[in-house]
């Protein structure tokens, strides 16, 4: 679409505000969060005069409607001001129409025209593919990563990149007259040559460059168009213009060009096995599978030879995004996937489209270049699936952060089917991740009842520990599950600490004898919903006039919770562990002594759970639970009236 870059005017400002506070919202964006104010939006958008900042708008649209705004000025004051920065914004609704490169281009144009000799963009975000594409297509390159250097509202912490484009130096125009002529002086971001001169063709001439940086000799080639004056020559390597024109020549431009050149020491190896893995995608065959919506209308599936590997990779990207029921094994193993900035159609892709597959079982990304933020983002999709068994993650770019949010995704999904975790041998990271992502994986399967092999190397005594009784654990209930089944055997229980206890069914009989012998904890119970501690029922009794002293409120509170668990036996309750893990079954055994406590339970998955503590286990009640004391208290005042 056609569209006019100009600068900002007064009247254009309350435009580029409008568009920055909509761009702000932007999770990726800019580092404004919920609290940026409009005073923040101006001093950004539109800067004082005074810090040699301006500020220039893209129009589009009939109505000439402001969709694009940059901002230039120099990155550093005094002898950083040689470096100009720049900050781009295009509104959301007018993305993906080359707006941004447009944006892009134009600075890069404004700044050569101002003599800076390089020009930085200070924050990329790592999750905003779109603005790192079109700053890389503009010439731009990463010159380093900050990990962790922005709060992503839904991924947590995520890298962001400094790129850099360097302007250096490029062209400077000498003018050389007939005799007698002279020499105009000129300069370009580094480059002059002096003057005025007198030539003549019978004089020696010596133009030397007095402005090339010192960075720049012995490593640059300067060249010149069209060929001097017959005579004349250009050193290649000072730059020096030396001679005696041979005649005299008419008034032409000759443009000079340094070039700058360094070495790169290469070596080229053949690969190892028939099959040579390249990357590169026909974007005709992308844009096509893209378009199939239906595992039926699959395009066949492209070669993995030299030239082709790229198409395959995304071809079997877009089969685990259609959930093909005919991929149960995906396999990435010793496969460079390219990063997300370049190729979002491969890593992120794939990552997200696991919260959603239902076929695939073996996931296999060892040594596939998968980065931190994909690691993230893996997390999330594993929170929600509910079939892959197999998850081999090793020998990648994961850091202590997405293998800590990977273990607490799968603590949280309590349909998990992982069986074999991988997580060793990260680049960069060493052997251990540190104690946090130890706990949490320890946490992971101290809860998780399925995994039995981890792939985890642990420093820390106590959650190596865990881990190790999990494992062989999960290994005796692997084994039992899958053992022949004995309809005469008795399954063997599954130890947990206790930790609380909620009756879900009420007793089979009319609470009346509750209400008259233990009413404060009945009231109690109805506005609380749990049984509470000797402290609580006194000052419950307190406020309603009573003195209850410890001698009476302990015994009361023993012998009520007593009754209510007794009353529970054969019916429906659910029993919590000290980590918070609720297990629904039927209360079949319960014994305390010496407040040593035991609780049996069987679920309707035939499992038996034997809970143990050595201190009294918190007790609550459903709200069935206090209807029935409720419907009591009625009928108590119905019989009241009637008796009156």
């Amino acid at each position: 679409m056609a569209c006019k870059i100009r600068r900002a005017e007064e009247e254009d400002f309350d435009s580029i505000i409008n568009l920055a506070q909509v761009v702000a919202e932007e999770p990726d964006a800019f580092l404004f969060d919920e609290t940026y104010t409009k005073e923040e939006l101006e001093s950004q958008w539109l800067p004082e005069p005074s810090e040699q900042a301006e500020t220039f708008v893209l129009e589009a649209g009939g109505r000439g409607e402001i969709v694009g705004v940059y901002v230039l000025h120099p990155a550093a004051h005094g002898r950083g001001s040689h470096i100009a920065h720049g900050l781009y914004m295009v509104h959301p609704d007018a993305r993906g129409k080359g707006y941004g490169k447009a944006l892009c281009k134009h600075s890069l144009s404004e700044a050569r025209q101002r003599g800076f000799e390089g020009m930085r963009i200070n924050m990329v975000v790592s999750t905003n593919f779109a603005a790192q594409r079109v700053c890389a297509a503009c010439g731009f390159r990463v010159l380093c990563v900050l990990p962790r250097a922005f709060r992503h509202p839904q991924r947590g912490f995520v890298d962001t990149c400094l790129m850099y484009h360097d302007l250096g130096v490029d062209t400077v125009s000498v003018r050389l007259a007939s005799e007698p002529a002279t020499v105009t002086p000129c300069t370009s971001r580094g480059l002059e040559y002096p003057g005025p001169a007198v030539l003549s063709t019978i004089s020696e001439v010596h133009l030397q460059p007095c402005g090339t940086p010192q960075s720049l000799l012995g490593h640059t080639k300067f060249e010149v168009t069209p060929p001097l004056p017959p005579g004349l020559s250009l050193d290649e390597t000072t730059g020096i213009i030396s001679g005696r024109p041979a005649s005299a020549a008419e008034e032409k431009r000759y443009c000079i060009r340094a070039v700058s050149s360094t070495e790169l020491l290469l070596r080229v190896e053949e690969a190892e096995g028939d099959e040579v893995e390249t990357m590169s995608i026909n974007e005709d065959f992308a844009t096509q599978l893209e378009a199939v919506t239906q595992i039926e209308n699959m395009l066949p599936e492209p070669p993995r030879i030299r030239g082709s590997y790229g198409d395959w990779m995304i071809w079997m990207v877009h089969r685990a995004h259609l959930d093909d029921p005919t991929l149960v094994d995906f396999n990435f193993g010793s496969m460079h996937m390219p990063p997300a900035h370049i190729e979002p159609r491969i890593a992120p892709k794939l990552v997200n489209a696991m919260a959603r597959n239902t076929h695939i079982e073996v996931l296999t990304l060892s040594n596939s270049n998968l980065q931190k933020a994909q690691g993230i983002e893996l997390a999330t999709s594993l929170r929600d699936n509910k079939t892959v068994k197999s998850v081999n993650l090793e020998s990648n770019w994961l850091d202590s952060n997405a293998v800590r949010e990977l273990a607490v995704a799968i603590k949280e999904n309590p349909e998990s089917s992982i069986e074999h975790l991988r997580f060793s041998h990260q680049k960069q990271m060493g052997q251990f991740f540190g104690r946090p992502t130890e706990e949490a994986v320890g946490q992971m399967m101290w809860q998780n009842e399925s995994i039995v092999k981890l792939g985890f190397e642990c420093d820390d005594a106590h959650w190596r520990n865990i881990i190790d009784r999990s494992l062989l654990r999960n290994n005796d209930f692997w084994r039992k599950r899958h053992a022949p089944p004995d309809p005469e055997a008795l399954p063997t229980a599954e130890e947990r600490p206790l930790g609380h206890i909620r009756l879900l069914q009420v007793p089979d009989e009319s609470p009346k004898e509750v209400l008259t012998k233990y009413t404060v904890l009945c009231e109690y119970l109805d506005n609380n919903l749990k049984m509470p501690t000797t402290l609580q029922l006194q000052n419950c009794a307190k406020n309603s006039g009573l003195q209850l002293s410890y001698t009476v409120a302990a015994p009361m509170i023993k012998e009520l919770r007593s009754w209510m668990i007794g009353k529970a036996i054969g019916q429906q309750v659910a029993v919590f562990d000290i980590f918070g893990t609720s297990i629904k079954g039927v209360l079949r055994a319960w014994s305390t002594e010496h407040d040593n406590w035991s609780v049996e339970i069987w679920t309707e998955e035939g499992r038996r759970c034997t809970f143990r503590s050595s201190k009294d286990p918190t007790f609550s009640v459903s709200e069935e639970w206090v209807d029935w004391l409720r419907t009591g208290k009625q009928i108590g005042w119905a019989e009241s009236r009637a008796g009156a």
